[in-house]
């Protein structure tokens, strides 16, 4: 990618630091600006990022303050990236962090019960389930418990599904298809509901690998507009605006 195509800042996640940051160019004062107002303001080698200091913010915060962050930063006509696939546009990262922040339901649960339902059926039609998985097995492939999201990570696939008979009291599920075991592994509150899919959105259904460059295009230029004015009044969680954060 030419200097003249780089990306101001690329977000990224990673399991020891959380939530960080790395600026295109350290030199950029509005860059630093936003950086340092969203609580990004400890570096983090040998990533050459910036990241929120240990204990100023749960992992939900710091998405808070990195979507903020990203919206201040198209604001003021700096393009954005997605550390974890480069080719995404500046609009796409902005998305992609409010998708993280929603509690709302999966717009594609019903395809995916569905899908779920006819796979269940296939395992118990082949006797691919153990007798300790058989009744789970059998709830989601007769539409009793509804699969509304999933993700297959090596091998083993996690799912959030609820109730048909008392929606939005989710369950965690893991599969292991090579041993034909299907377990509970979480019981979500009905108050937890939202709580539930973000947190399902955050852990599984997030990409939190690292880049492959060859997957990497050039994003459209972002259009360059003024500063606003009340930069410093945009909303950020206070535990990631301390008015005294300094570079570390």
């Amino acid at each position: 990618m030419t200097p003249a195509h780089r990306p101001a800042v690329a977000f990224g996640w990673d399991y020891d630091v959380g939530e960080f940051a790395i600026a295109g160019d350290e030199g950029d004062p509005l860059v630093r600006l936003v950086l340092d107002h969203c609580g990004f303001d400890r570096r983090i080698e040998p990533l050459g990022a910036w990241g929120i200091a240990p204990g100023a913010a749960d992992e939900h915060e710091q998405i808070e303050a990195a979507s903020v962050a990203v919206d201040l930063l198209i604001a003021v006509g700096r393009r954005v990236a997605n550390w974890h696939d480069p080719g995404q546009r500046s609009a796409d990262v902005a998305r992609h962090y409010r998708w993280l922040r929603s509690t709302e339901p999966f717009p594609d649960a019903a395809a995916v019960a569905r899908a779920a339902s006819a796979e269940a059926g296939a395992r118990l039609a082949a006797a691919a389930v153990t007798d300790h998985s058989w009744t789970l097995t059998e709830d989601i492939a007769r539409g009793r418990l509804l699969v509304e999201a999933r993700r297959t990570l090596g091998g083993v696939e996690w799912m959030l599904a609820t109730p048909a008979a008392k929606l939005d009291h989710y369950l965690g599920l893991v599969h292991h298809p090579q041993e034909g075991v299907l377990g509970v592994t979480d019981d979500y509150a009905l108050w937890y509901a939202g709580q539930a899919r973000r947190d399902f959105r955050v852990h599984t259904l997030r990409e939190t690998v690292p880049p492959k460059p060859a997957r990497t295009r050039v994003p459209a230029p972002a259009a360059a507009v003024q500063l606003p004015a009340r930069l410093a009044q945009r909303p950020v969680h206070p535990a990631v605006a301390a008015p005294d954060a300094r570079r570390r």
